[in-house]
């Protein structure tokens, strides 16, 4: 981030939390005692990896975090002594006004004490906890994770979507609010004209898809 310094000294000690490129940055000293691993840190060395983990964010969980997660589904991809990566997480989360919100995370680990009876392949639906821990490897980064799982249990492997249906879903979604003629919709009926529709969609999708190869 340039001007950095500026941006740090402007906000420093603040109980803020500000938005910004690739996420937010939590000035609240408070804030540190909620993230796993942050303990020992200084406030300045905690203001410091926020702004590195920047882009680098898991940003539906980033989402849940500073609304209301409804519930998580996954596929178990990987298990070891102590963990358990699924190979996707489908997240459902609400906004404060009501709206509800949907997403996906890619290979999340979770602690494997709360899945031991499930196996490789199993798919699995749960709630649980966002939080904010300390991720190191390649440089330490602040990121967000999941915990302390609930309601867990087995399900059809058609109940996860694919990644097709997701993007239908966010086309439709972007259709719906960007309409001219949402103010005179009932969101049951499309007043639009379907040929038009149908092409519109389609030229969506083949551009979504077009960014996620690059």
């Amino acid at each position: 981030m340039e001007n950095f310094n500026e941006f740090k000294k402007a906000h420093y000690g603040a109980t803020t939390c500000v938005q910004t490129e690739g996420g937010v940055v939590m000035f609240n000293p408070d804030s540190q005692k909620e993230v796993v691993g942050a303990e020992k840190m200084t406030y300045d060395e905690y203001l410091d990896i926020q702004i590195a983990s920047l882009g680098k964010l898991r940003q539906e969980f980033l989402n849940l975090y500073f609304n209301i997660p409804m519930g998580f589904k996954g596929e178990i991809e990987k298990m070891n002594k102590d963990k358990v990566c699924f190979k996707r997480i489908f997240t459902v989360g609400m906004f404060f006004d009501g709206v509800m919100f949907d997403g996906k995370e890619d290979h999340v680990w979770m602690d494997k004490r709360d899945f031991e009876k499930y196996q490789v392949g199993d798919s699995i639906e749960f709630f649980a906890e966002v939080y904010r821990y300390v991720k190191t490897g390649k440089g330490k980064q602040i990121d967000f994770g999941l915990r302390n799982p609930e309601g867990v249990k087995r399900i059809p492997h058609y109940e996860l979507p694919t990644d097709e249906e997701l993007i239908e879903q966010s086309v439709n979604e972007i259709v719906c609010e960007t309409c001219y003629l949402s103010e005179h919709c009932n969101r049951a009926y499309c007043m639009r004209p379907q040929k038009e529709l149908k092409y519109m969609k389609k030229q969506m999708v083949k551009m979504i898809k077009g960014g996620e190869k690059q």
